[in-house]
């Protein structure tokens, strides 16, 4: 796993992936025609984000069946966790509004335990991001 790839995290309860990615917006649209989407899908992913106004932002689309979850740079600080987390809420939101589960007092767990996977899965995509680069370095 490199820097400027796409991360796949697989949901196999609601049998969906989610590609996350960290970089520049530019980066991500490369990457997301690397690993498929048309160059339509990732000219109209260019188009939405505002990465002037904003750190990360989540994406469906719903023509090629893509849920995208962008960040502008991988995590260091608390206040950068914060914006991950602010985005894995929006995902898994948006996740379950997709498949009709409806957010209430009977699918709060369901919404907790989703938040919770996501983010040791992209923490541990990170310590493994951070882990080869480190090694990379080490190898200069």
């Amino acid at each position: 796993m490199k820097r400027d790839e796409i991360i796949p995290i697989n949901i196999p309860i609601y049998n969906t992936c989610l590609w996350v990615f960290f970089g520049s917006k530019e980066n991500c649209a490369n990457a997301l025609q690397k690993n498929g989407l048309s160059e339509r899908a990732a000219k109209a992913f260019l188009a939405e984000v505002n990465d002037e106004q904003c750190d990360g932002i989540y994406i469906y689309n719903k023509e090629e069946n893509v849920a995208l979850l962008w960040v502008k740079k991988i995590p260091v600080t608390i206040m950068e966790y914060a914006t991950l987390v602010h985005e894995i809420e929006h995902t898994v939101f948006y996740l379950f509004e997709r498949i009709g589960i409806q957010h209430t007092r009977e699918s709060d767990e369901a919404y907790a335990y989703l938040q919770g996977y996501l983010f040791a899965e992209i923490d541990c995509a990170i310590n493994t991001l951070k882990e080869n680069e480190s090694s990379e370095e080490k190898k200069e």
